[in-house]
Formats: structure tokens, C-alpha cells, sequence
């Protein structure tokens, strides 16, 4: 893992630590994997998001990636990611 930058989260995801950084390539890479063609639309997007989703959302922003979650395992992880993500998208 590269070093810590402000803004990353670290989350245990299934006994192993895992960085997640908000980038501008990981919101057009969710803009691209989401086919929003604005901030709105991704906005839209995301408040209707899927486990699938979810999964997708975390691979694009985490180092190392994870595998596919299940929803047991992606709830203990979505108060970071949706902090990092409420975060991310408010700067």
C-alpha cells in the first residue's frame, strides 16, 4: 500500500486491511462503470445503488481489492465506504 493520504480509510475487510481512496480517476472510473454522463447523474446513480453496485464501487476504490462481498460482509464495511464516499464527493 502506498502511503496514507488525508481522506483515506482503512477498513478490515475478511481478516486483511484495506486502504480506500476517493481520486478523481476512481469517481470517472464509477462515472464511466455507472454510464453517468454528469455528477447528478452519478449522484442519481448511487442513491439507488445495488449490493452489485456496492461491490463494484468498492474494487474502483480500494487497495488491495477485495473480493465480491455478500451483503453481510459488505455491511460492516459500508459506514467507511459511504463516509469515504460522502467525503469525497463534498470536497
Amino acid at each position: 500500500m502506498s502511503g496514507f493520504r488525508p481522506g483515506d480509510r482503512t477498513v478490515l475487510i475478511k481478516g486483511e486491511l484495506c486502504r480506500l481512496r476517493m481520486t478523481v480517476s476512481a469517481l470517472a472510473n464509477m462515472a464511466n462503470v455507472f454510464q453517468a454522463d454528469s455528477p447528478k447523474a452519478l449522484a442519481a446513480r448511487l442513491r439507488k445503488a445495488t449490493l452489485a453496485d456496492w461491490n463494484m464501487i468498492l474494487q474502483i476504490v480500494s487497495t488491495p481489492r477485495p473480493a465480491v462481498l455478500q451483503r453481510e460482509d459488505m455491511m460492516k464495511v459500508m459506514p467507511e465506504l459511504g463516509g469515504l464516499m460522502t467525503d469525497g464527493l463534498r470536497a
